[in-house]
């Protein structure tokens, strides 16, 4: 996933500070939480969105960086 496709998930600008950000991420995780009937892939993809742009994604457990 890149920024641009990061954005358009959560329905943010391209400066959108990170309150937004995780204000927008809130609103999409109650409408979409798989314990709520909402999509798991959609809700993953919701997630990845949020930590790639709140600098969060920076490795993961089968990354190169272990």
């Amino acid at each position: 996933m890149d920024k641009p496709e990061a954005l358009k998930i959560l329905g943010c600008g391209l400066d959108a500070p990170e309150k937004e950000i995780n204000t927008k991420y809130r609103q999409l995780m109650i409408a979409n939480h798989p314990d709520k009937g909402g999509s798991p892939y959609v809700s993953t993809k919701i997630n990845e969105a949020k930590d790639l742009l709140t600098g969060k994604n920076k490795g993961s457990v089968f990354g190169k960086d272990e």
